[in-house]
C-alpha cells in the first residue's frame, strides 16, 4: 500500500537529506512539531510513502532535520503563507499552480493522510473523499478550539469519521472527543521514544532549596506565559532561596522579556537560552526540577515539550488543557486553575513541598512518557488502520 501524506509544514531543498528535502527539527525553533519523526516511523507500516508539502529555497533555514523514512519520496508544492486567513486568501492562486499535482498524487495513492487544520491538508482530505481513498486525518490543534474556521472543519470531520475514514483527535481524556461521532478517538502526539525514557533510569530526587531550577520551553516564546513566570519568582524566593528559571525558545518578544527581567532585577535568576537543538533542550531539562508550561491554548509544540519533560522525569505544572486530565490521572503534574503568578508559585511549592511526593511524581512522569511513547503511538495507528483498511503492506513485501 502506498500512503500519500499531505501537510503544510515548511520544507526546503537539502543535499544532506535522503529525500532531498528537510524541515525544522529543533525544539527551540518555531514550527518544530513532531511530523518528521512521526512520518518516518509511520513509513515503516507501508510499502512506500509520498509526502506533499510546500517548499521554499529563498531563506537561510536553521534547525534542519532531513525528511526521511522507509521508501519516502517528497513531492514539493509551491509556497503558501503560514498565516491562516492569508493562506485561505492566497489559496486560489496557489491551487492554480499546484492543483494538477495534488489531484494526480492523490488519484494514484492507495491511502491518504491529511494533516489538519490547514488549507493544503483540507484540500487533500476533500480530494481523498472524492477519489474514495482510505483516509487518515489528525488535527494538530486542540479538538475544542473555538475559532470559526476550525469549528467548520471539526463539524465536517464529525460527519465523515467512520469506516475507512480514520479520524483522531490529538490529546488524551477519559471523555470522547466528540459526542456526535464515537468513531473519533484520542491519540497523543509525541516524539519521545522508549529509548529516550530509558536514558533516565531512576526517578529524580528533589533538589535542595538553594538549587531549585524551573524550566519553561516553547518553540515561540509567549510573552504572557514568561511574564507570569517572572512575576512568580519573587513569590518563591522566601521558600526557595536559590530558585532560578531557564527559558528555552525564541520569538519576536524575547528582547522585551529580557529587559523586563532586568527591570525586575531578576537577571541573576533568569536565563534566556533562545533557540536550541533538541539535544541541548534535553540537557537543560535534565538539570531542571520542575517544568512549567502555561499555554493560553493547547498547541502541538506544548504537547511535545511536555512529553520531553516527562521523559526526563520532570513533574509538570501547567494550565488546564485537553491533556491535563492525563497528567493528573498519571499523577505526574499539577494543574493551575488560574494563569496567574500566585497560582504558579503555589503549584511549584506543591511539587517541591515533600521529597517523597516529588520522587513519586518523577517516577510517574517517566511512566507516563513510556505509556505515550512514539512506539505506542505507532502501535495504536497500526492496529486502527489495519482494522479499517486491511493489510498495510503487499504480500510480497510482508513475505520478505
Amino acid at each position: 500500500m502506498k500512503l500519500t501524506v499531505v501537510w503544510d509544514k515548511p520544507c526546503w531543498p537539502s543535499p544532506h537529506s535522503p529525500t532531498g528535502y528537510a524541515s525544522r527539527g529543533c525544539l527551540g525553533y518555531p514550527g518544530y512539531g513532531g511530523l518528521l519523526p512521526q512520518v518516518e516511523a509511520l513509513s515503516e507500516l507501508f510499502d512506500a510513502t509520498r509526502i506533499l508539502g510546500p517548499c521554499s529555497g529563498s531563506e537561510d533555514w536553521q534547525g534542519e532535520t532531513p525528511v526521511a523514512g522507509k521508501n519516502v519520496t517528497f513531492v514539493p508544492l509551491t509556497w503558501l503563507p503560514r498565516a491562516p486567513w492569508l493562506a485561505w486568501l492566497a489559496l486560489p492562486l496557489w491551487l492554480a499552480r499546484n492543483g494538477a499535482t495534488l489531484v494526480r498524487e492523490i488519484a494514484q495513492a492507495d491511502a491518504v493522510f491529511a494533516l489538519m487544520p490547514s488549507p493544503i491538508g483540507f484540500l487533500g482530505l476533500m480530494l481523498a473523499l472524492i477519489f474514495r481513498k482510505p483516509l487518515l486525518t489528525r488535527p494538530v490543534n486542540g479538538w475544542a478550539e473555538p475559532r470559526l474556521l476550525w469549528r467548520f472543519q471539526r463539524a465536517w470531520l464529525e460527519r465523515i469519521a467512520g469506516g475507512r475514514n480514520v479520524v483522531f483527535a490529538t490529546g488524551s481524556s477519559k471523555a470522547r472527543p466528540s459526542s456526535r461521532n464515537p468513531a473519533i478517538r484520542w491519540i497523543l502526539s509525541t516524539t519521545v521514544s522508549e529509548r529516550d525514557v530509558g536514558a533516565h533510569a531512576a526517578p529524580r530526587r528533589r533538589a535542595p532549596v538553594r538549587q531549585v531550577r524551573l524550566v519553561l520551553m516553547r518553540d515561540d516564546v509567549d510573552h504572557a506565559e514568561v511574564w507570569t513566570a517572572l512575576r512568580a519568582l519573587p513569590l518563591l524566593v522566601n521558600a526557595l532561596r536559590g530558585v532560578t528559571l531557564d527559558v528555552i525558545g525564541d520569538g519576536a518578544g524575547l528582547g522585551r522579556l529580557r529587559q523586563l527581567a532586568a527591570d525586575m532585577r531578576l537577571g541573576d535568576r533568569v536565563t534566556f537560552h533562545g533557540s536550541v537543538s533538541r539535544e541541548r533542550a534535553r540537557q537543560l531539562l535534565a538539570r531542571a526540577d520542575v517544568f512549567c508550561c502555561l499555554p493560553a491554548v493547547e498547541t502541538e509544540g506544548f504537547r511535545h515539550a511536555a512529553m520531553e519533560a516527562l521523559a526526563c522525569g520532570l513533574p509538570v505544572v501547567t494550565t488546564r488543557t485537553s491533556i491535563s486530565s492525563m497528567l493528573m490521572s498519571e499523577g505526574c503534574g499539577t494543574i493551575m486553575h488560574e494563569r496567574t503568578p500566585d497560582a504558579l508559585a503555589a503549584a511549584v511549592r506543591i511539587c517541591l513541598f515533600d521529597s517523597s511526593r516529588y520522587r513519586n511524581m518523577s517516577a510517574l512522569a517517566m511512566h507516563a512518557a513510556q505509556a505515550y511513547s512514539l512506539e505506542r503511538w505507532l502501535d495504536t495507528l497500526r492496529v486502527t488502520l489495519e482494522e479499517a483498511w486491511g493489510p498495510l503492506k503487499s504480500e510480497a513485501v510482508v513475505g520478505v
